[in-house]
């Protein structure tokens, strides 16, 4: 993955009110989520170098395929990868 390459966020993360919880590669395109439920236009546009610097353990996550998610409770917890079926 680039590091400077766009990602898309939800309004917690962007003002840092929540941290990632939730990544995703739905159709290949990253998407930084807190994991909660958000209305369909409260996305956001970012490099995900800022999230990156934010979060360095965001970096474990750059070899998630496309089409799969990353979740973890908390900063503290492991990621687990899964993959997302077609609906």
């Amino acid at each position: 993955m680039d590091r400077e390459r766009a990602a898309f966020i939800c309004s917690h993360v962007l003002k840092q009110e929540r941290p990632v919880l939730l990544v995703s590669r739905a159709d290949g395109d990253w998407q930084f989520l807190c994991g909660d439920v958000h209305p369909a236009d409260s996305g956001h546009v970012v490099g995900a170098d800022h999230l990156f610097a934010r979060d360095p353990r965001l970096l474990e996550l750059l070899d998630l395929p496309t089409d799969w998610f990353a979740e973890r409770e908390s900063v503290d917890s492991p990621w687990v990868r899964s993959f997302s079926s077609p609906e």
